[in-house]
């Protein structure tokens, strides 16, 4: 072999390597199995660490959103995913850190439930917390209001027809962050509000977010609705409203993750 065709050699060889992808990041071990329909299972809270992580009785719904950090309002696929559930426990090689596990997360539901899913972007239906014609009318917190770590200070109460909202020490992110999650719908601050707040919303329950926009990865609960016979309490726009605050409704384009296909039952241990 001449040194020209060698050297030709040498690098196609070096092309072909380059152009390989590096295996997904993966779990060094994982254990996958669906829990029985109707079969009751004791709540467990879920164990997210730095090589490992443990989810009980969680549906694939959760897991995919905590996979590829999307929230319900931006996930479409079929309506069991919030259904069937499983038990998933997995470790992570030797060195892996807790922002690596869920790209491993994606790998396993690729791995065992043949999860095929694509992002696009949609229109999606959100709300603009912009200040009322009146003017905001809320009150500055004091220098040691929150939770006394610099942070706020974020407590639900409930009554037998509404919701109690307290936020001490909060900032305009706090409100729309914990509004995002009651409403099921992203909510962006366009206030222009910098300041820390002390304040009270008081709400109907039948405006929170309902079970369509929920059960994703760090996500609330859906409230149950009211007794039959009690009276829908102040509407949360209204509430929103006496703070000297208004939501607007706006659509606005989104990333967003589409379930082209998945598998109910796993490829077991």
């Amino acid at each position: 072999m001449t040194i020209k065709s060698t050297l030709l050699t040498s690098v196609l060889a070096a092309g072909a390597a380059f152009g390989q992808q590096p295996p997904a990041p993966s779990f060094e071990v994982a254990s996958v199995k669906q829990v029985p329909p109707g079969e009751q299972q004791a709540w467990r809270r879920p164990v997210i660490g730095a090589d490992r992580i443990e989810l009980h009785n969680v549906t694939l719904w959760y897991c995919i959103s905590y996979a590829y950090g999307m929230k319900s309002y931006q996930m479409f696929g079929p309506g069991w995913l919030r259904e069937a559930r499983y038990e998933i426990v997995a470790k992570a090689p030797a060195g892996s850190r807790r922002q690596d596990l869920p790209v491993m997360v994606q790998t396993l539901l690729q791995e065992r439930f043949k999860l095929q899913a694509h992002q696009e972007t949609r229109g999606i239906p959100a709300l603009l917390l912009v200040p009322a014609k009146t003017g905001p009318k809320l009150k500055e917190a004091a220098a040691d209001s929150g939770d006394g770590e610099g942070g706020a200070q974020v407590a639900m109460s409930a009554s037998e027809s509404g919701e109690r909202l307290e936020i001490k020490g909060g900032g305009m992110s706090t409100l729309v962050n914990t509004l995002t999650g009651l409403l099921g719908r992203p909510v962006v601050d366009q206030t222009g509000l910098a300041s820390r707040y002390d304040f009270i919303l008081e709400f109907s329950r039948y405006e929170t977010a309902g079970p369509n926009a929920t059960g994703g990865f760090n996500e609330p609960p859906p409230l149950p609705p009211p007794p039959p016979g009690v009276e829908p309490g102040v509407s949360i726009y209204t509430s929103i409203q006496q703070l000297g605050l208004r939501l607007e409704p706006k659509t606005l384009p989104m990333n967003v993750l589409v379930i082209d296909s998945v598998n109910k039952a796993p490829i077991e241990n």
